[in-house]
């Protein structure tokens, strides 16, 4: 037994026993609902297994009447001091949405230019994952974007206001806020149809369908949106912008396929089609772009697919043949080493886990120690490895994360 009182560690089996215990449910009866056996339900409950897919983590939140935060604790971080800059700004931020911009504002205002240098340098910040730093730019520089398409109506400043929300939703679904980002999902949505942009429109359609994907019982409709989105744009798919975005909207139909339990190949191939024509393809006038999108992006999403498939020597097939330096960001270089880490856990390497994990939090600190995935299998290792690793980088990995006491 390890130094650390396991017994008050946070893992989901634990909250789905307070919880069905909560609602008279027994554990035959969970069982039932989500198609799984009597005895699996209580090694999830006991800590024994981890709840190491979204599709069963959907399924015990939809069985119990709960949201999926419910079961992560989402919550309970937004109290983490670390995180403080970007959870405080967020009522600001809201209000902003609310408001379309009409707020009190003494500050000068950014021009045009700035706004446009700035929609750039936030999206360098999203995917870095540097929410610390991202948090409190992002109300003055929404409240400036209103202003100019309040004042111009021009195609150009919708454009940014288009890329700007985007990315506002982009990082409010990141922490944990799903419905205020829905709000500034659908004010990008606004501004991709006044201008009628092929990047603009993917692009929304894409965080649409992530935010979707958050929620039990709306995974149909998240593959439902992306797929729609990406037939009816294929026949305008034309500049840089335009293959980058459709193209991540064919990976996010990947995945969640592969979280429907279906076969998601004929979207990752679609993906890698896209990504071939990048290098022939011409710049757009949009600024929507995912510069994150390309062959090595299209690769991790192959690994993320095998791994939600609970295809762990697939992943780990896969992971040699791509170099996390060739992803651009530091989120996705870190979606690397946790996609390994977790491939190596399902197979009982829980030392090759932890090294892939380290490296992953070593990459981008903010993001990892808040993942669910992340912290239900340290969780999990916690309780399952030898003592040397328990005690180790494993059990200081498992104070950062928050899964036990500091």
């Amino acid at each position: 037994m390890s130094d650390f009182q396991l017994d008050e560690d946070r893992y989901i089996g634990r909250r789905v026993r307070e919880i069905r215990a909560r609602r008279g449910i027994s554990q035959q009866v969970l069982a039932d609902r989500v198609g799984k056996s009597r005895g699996a339900i209580a090694k999830y409950e006991n800590g024994e297994r981890p709840v190491d897919s979204r599709r069963l983590l959907h399924a015990l939140a939809q069985a119990l009447g709960v949201n999926v935060g419910d079961l992560t604790g989402h919550e309970q971080d937004r109290l983490d001091p670390s995180a403080s800059r970007f959870h405080s700004a967020v009522p600001e931020i809201e209000t902003v949405l609310w408001t379309q911009g009409n707020i009190t504002d003494t500050r000068p205002p950014w021009s045009f230019a700035e706004l446009a240098a700035l929609a750039v340098e936030v999206t360098r910040l999203r995917h870095a994952c540097d929410y610390v730093t991202l948090g409190p730019m992002l109300a003055p520089m929404l409240a400036d974007s209103f202003r100019h398409v309040r004042d111009t109506d021009s195609e150009t400043a919708w454009d940014i206001h288009s890329v700007i929300t985007y990315g506002i939703a982009s990082a409010l679904r990141a922490r944990g806020y799903e419905s205020l980002a829905w709000t500034a999902a659908q004010e990008s949505e606004r501004a991709a149809q006044k201008i009628d942009g092929t990047a603009a429109r993917a692009a929304t359609a894409y965080i649409q369908s992530q935010i979707l994907f958050t929620r039990p019982g709306a995974l149909p409709a998240a593959l439902d949106l992306a797929e729609r989105t990406a037939s009816q744009l294929s026949s305008t798919v034309r500049t840089v912008g335009d293959i980058e975005t459709c193209g991540m909207l064919h990976l996010q139909a990947s995945f969640v396929t592969a979280a429907l339990g279906g076969t998601p190949d004929s979207h990752l191939e679609f993906a890698a089609e896209h990504a071939g024509r990048l290098s022939q393809a011409q710049p757009g006038s949009s600024a929507a772009r995912n510069v994150t999108f390309g062959p090595a992006n299209v690769a991790l999403w192959r690994m993320s697919a095998a791994m939600e498939s609970h295809e762990p020597g697939q992943v780990l097939t896969l992971a040699p043949e791509l170099s996390p330096d060739d992803l651009p960001g530091e989120g996705r270089r870190a979606q690397y080493f946790v996609e390994i880490g977790r491939a190596q856990a399902m197979q009982r390497n829980y030392r090759e886990a932890l090294y892939a994990l380290l490296r992953a939090e070593h990459t981008a600190p903010q993001h990892i120690r808040t993942m669910t995935p992340v912290r239900e299998l340290v969780g999990h290792m916690m309780r399952s490895a030898k003592r040397d690793l328990v005690t180790g980088d494993l059990g200081k990995l498992a104070q950062r994360i928050g899964v036990v006491p500091a």
